[in-house]
């Protein structure tokens, strides 16, 4: 089972980095962001292990190819000409991460889903470890100095796309926990009944 869940993950890192790793930026972010918005939503779901490991890794995967074009794309582009480009990166990574927001808060607030904290901590370590790998094959092809150059630019190409992810993200979960709580009768979490006073007891119970 384990070894399914691992080819499941990098069958997923392989084709999604790929695939984004050689388009133009644009193409390529919007790949990733119709990734991981659809990942966020089939990630709470009953998927098989490989499945799962699969779609995070389809995820993960393209988030790093991703990066790596941006990152080409920005510093080869003049700032002023380049802006409308960077605002549509950003806006196509907004929306999925909004998406992402309202399914995990969704996931979050339904018991016989998955926690999206599993989802997050998986989804982390991967990209941890396919930036590792990117660089040391770097490394090995073209030798430090050039490993050097592409740790940083993805560095920072993840660091911008990470938040314009996160940061919708966060947002719409905040606001969904808050008018599903507003919608709750007395304040009461979802599915857990409002604290009061306890009954009297009947005639027949005081009688025992």
């Amino acid at each position: 089972m384990h070894l399914q869940q691992v080819l499941g993950a990098l069958a997923g890192v392989v084709a999604a980095y790929l695939l984004t790793r050689h388009l133009q930026a644009l193409p390529s972010t919007f790949i990733t962001a119709l990734l991981l918005a659809g990942g966020s939503v089939a990630s709470g779901r009953a998927l098989a292990p490989w499945a799962w490991w699969g779609v995070m890794g389809a995820g993960c995967g393209a988030l790093l190819g991703s990066a790596m074009v941006v990152g080409q794309k920005i510093q080869a582009t003049d700032p002023q000409q380049g802006l409308g480009l960077r605002l549509a990166l950003l806006a196509s990574l907004m929306v999925a991460g909004a998406i992402g927001g309202r399914s995990f808060s969704l996931d979050a607030a339904h018991p016989g889903r998955r926690p999206p904290k599993d989802t997050l901590r998986s989804a982390s370590a991967l990209t941890t470890g396919i930036f590792a790998a990117v660089v040391t094959i770097t490394f090995l092809h073209s030798g430090l100095d050039q490993a050097r150059t592409v740790s940083s630019r993805l560095s920072t190409a993840l660091t911008i796309l990470v938040l314009s992810l996160s940061g919708p993200g966060w947002l719409v979960h905040l606001l969904g926990n808050g008018l599903r709580q507003r919608g709750t009768p007395g304040g009461a979490s979802p599915g857990r009944a409002p604290s009061g006073p306890p009954a009297a007891a009947g005639p027949e119970e005081r009688n025992r």
